[in-house]
């Protein structure tokens, strides 16, 4: 120190005199350093006995709640501790490292001079504790110090002098000191120097601790993320080698589970003629702009993005591949046809009906294949979703498909996909059918009946196999469907006429539900015509209350060629036009009205004579337009079409 006598012993005797003089008097000697000083008198204040060589000591409870709150800066301040002491060892001096209550943690030193000093783990050297020394006032500046010889206020530690340090941690909060002690004879501001540059490393250290901690936990974190995510993810280095890969990637890579691939180039792992490693040459190369790849052959699909640096330079790349069949069932998840319907959509309580809905019930709790038969409008495809949401297959998807919408020649490709290059046009990577995005679900197929006879084939064998190969492809797809068909026509009537086939008909017709028209059961047509008044009110934020007694008694009577899809037709027709708070026969339609006068005129005519009438007379009023003739009696055009045959009609 700048003040100190270059003859320590002068500089002992003379700090003896000036102790004594403020033990006996309260004096200060103006040669006593300030902060000496001013710690002499706050432990005096304090009542610290300065002829007590006894330390206060933490309880050992205390004492191990107070090494768990710093095992961070034990655990980094130890080993610098010991190779500083093996700097200074047999040069009889003593380490100690302190918490910021100023509790003792950790003592190191020659035996001798830990034996002479007293100093143990669980002292509290503060300066209510042993008023003035270097660790307590270390405490109280934050700031290094070296209280040398008769500047401690207890005389016991008179033969000493003291060297300590503050620790701080990362974000600069005082956490401990670090404190070197030996005879007084050795003092040199050298020693100072060492426990200085000692607790700056014990900083250093803990700031890298903290970052490896943080970076390892980090690390951690994100193999636990990538870990848990269902598709496949493989990173790549600049140099084509493995930065990171997770266990689904090499399970749909068919790299063997405990193979180490870390830091392994990709092309050694997979081989040079593997398409993925083809694929990941034009990433790297910008050769490739679509951000899927789809790889068919190898069961995933790929996606990729590119690694750049802060100077936009390529360094990595990250591939996301996905199981087709997971993608699939992602895709339907989102965007594909889901079933709404459930049996509480099935209205009615006529016993033909209850039938028909005991009977789906059954075919709910069964995997077999369902046929639905009755005439358009009875509510096939409500019973087939119903069927669906009730069974285990709920939670998949539930496509349905018209075969008598379908055009000829996209029969094929609508039903089982194609494969990419399978004809001029094809996407690029394929198309699934409905077959495929239906795996693990229902796919509904309506109007069965009016499916080609070449194409009934086809359908044959994926019943049996359950099996599809795309349109232009090699690979065997298996697919694993539940099928729902629905007919408005007499199947075994069509096999007679060689227009559907036998055994087709026979692996569908596991469980038949036929669903009876609404004109049998004529004790639902006021439940149907109240249910749909109720919907519809709120569809069309319409306030209609009831409808009148004569109309439903003309809805019992009525035929109803387009079953419950015509009544729906004729009740919302009927709402957007009625001007009351009820519907009367005013705002029935034509068809209906009919039926009033000829009931009037007692002119009642047999069902098929009426129906041909009734189509007649719709042609007249839409100017021979089928579509609206069609919507106008709720039933599909293909439907109207057979009628118009049937009646013959031009």
């Amino acid at each position: 120190m700048p003040d100190l006598s270059t003859s320590t012993q002068f500089k002992k005797e003379n700090l003896e005199k000036a102790w004594g003089l403020f033990m006996s008097k309260g004096i200060i000697d103006p040669s006593v350093r300030s902060i000496i000083a001013q710690s002499w008198q706050r432990s005096r204040l304090k009542g610290v006995n300065p002829y007590s060589e006894k330390t206060k000591k933490l309880e050992p409870d205390l004492f191990k709640a107070e090494l768990a709150a710093n095992e961070d800066l034990l655990a980094t301040a130890v080993p610098i501790i010991k190779n500083l002491y093996n700097f200074v060892q047999g040069s009889c001096f003593l380490i100690s490292l302190a918490s910021n209550n100023g509790i003792i943690l950790e003592v190191l030193g020659d035996e001798e001079i830990v034996v002479k000093s007293h100093v143990k783990k669980g002292d509290i050297w503060t300066e209510e504790s042993n008023g003035t020394n270097s660790t307590s006032l270390c405490l109280t500046t934050q700031k290094p110090i070296q209280v040398f010889a008769a500047e401690h206020f207890c005389k016991s530690a008179h033969q000493w002098t003291c060297s300590s340090a503050p620790i701080f941690d990362e974000n600069k909060k005082f956490i401990g000191v670090l404190s070197m002690a030996g005879d007084y004879t050795k003092v040199h501001l050298h020693t100072l120097g060492m426990v200085v540059a000692s607790a700056n490393a014990i900083e250093n250290n803990m700031r890298i601790q903290k970052s490896l901690n943080e970076a390892t936990i980090a690390d951690n974190f994100k193999t636990a993320i990538i870990e848990s995510i269902d598709e496949g993810i493989l990173v790549l280095n600049r140099d084509r080698t493995v930065g990171h890969i997770n266990s689904n990637a090499k399970v749909l890579l068919k790299i063997p589970a405990d193979r180490k691939v870390i830091s392994q180039p990709i092309a050694a792992i997979l081989g040079d003629i593997h398409p993925v490693t083809h694929k990941i040459e034009k990433c790297f190369q910008q050769l490739i702009d679509d951000e899927m790849l789809f790889l068919e052959e190898e069961d995933y699909i790929i996606s990729h993005r590119l690694i750049y640096s802060s100077d936009q330079k390529i360094v990595g790349l990250v591939l996301i591949l996905r199981g087709s069949s997971k993608m699939k069932k992602l895709v339907n998840s989102y965007v594909g046809p889901r079933a709404t319907y459930t049996f509480t959509n099935l209205i009615g309580k006529s016993s033909k009906f209850l039938a028909a809905v005991n009977l789906a019930h059954v075919a709910a709790q069964s995997i077999s294949n369902v046929l639905l038969v009755g005439e358009s409008g009875t509510g096939k495809e409500i019973f087939a979703q119903a069927i669906h949401n009730a069974s285990d297959r709920k939670t998949g998807p539930f496509l349905a498909i018209n075969c008598a919408a379908l055009p000829r020649n996209l029969v094929e490709s609508e039903l089982f996909g194609y494969a990419e290059g399978a004809f001029t046009g094809a996407k690029k990577g394929g198309n699934p059918g409905k077959f495929e995005l239906a795996d693990g679900g229902t796919l509904f197929l309506d109007e069965i009946g009016e499916l080609p006879l070449e194409f009934q084939a086809i359908l044959l064998r994926v019943l049996q196999d359950k099996l599809i190969t795309r349109i232009g492809g090699k690979k065997l797809i298996p697919v694993d469907v539940r099928i729902i068909a629905a007919t408005n026509k007499n199947l075994e009537e069509e096999i007679v006429k060689a227009n559907f086939r036998q055994d087709l008909y026979y692996r569908l017709n596991v469980l038949t539900i036929n669903i009876p028209p609404l004109r049998e059961r004529p004790e639902d047509i006021a439940v149907l015509a109240n249910h749909f008044l109720n919907k519809l009110n709120l569809r069309l934020n319409k306030k209609i209350k009831y409808i009148d007694k004569e109309v439903m008694e003309l809805f019992t009577r009525y035929s109803w060629p387009g079953n419950a899809r015509e009544l729906q037709n004729i009740v919302e027709r009927s709402l957007n036009i009625a001007t009351k708070d009820h519907i009367s026969t005013a705002v029935l339609p034509g068809e209906v009205k009919a039926l009033q006068q000829k009931e009037n005129n007692a002119e009642l005519m047999p069902l098929e004579q009426y129906e041909k009438e009734l189509i007649l007379t719709l042609l007249n009023e839409n100017q021979g337009n089928r579509t609206r003739v069609a919507k106008r009696m709720g039933i599909s055009r293909t439907s109207l079409y057979r009628k118009l045959n049937k009646y013959k009609i031009s």
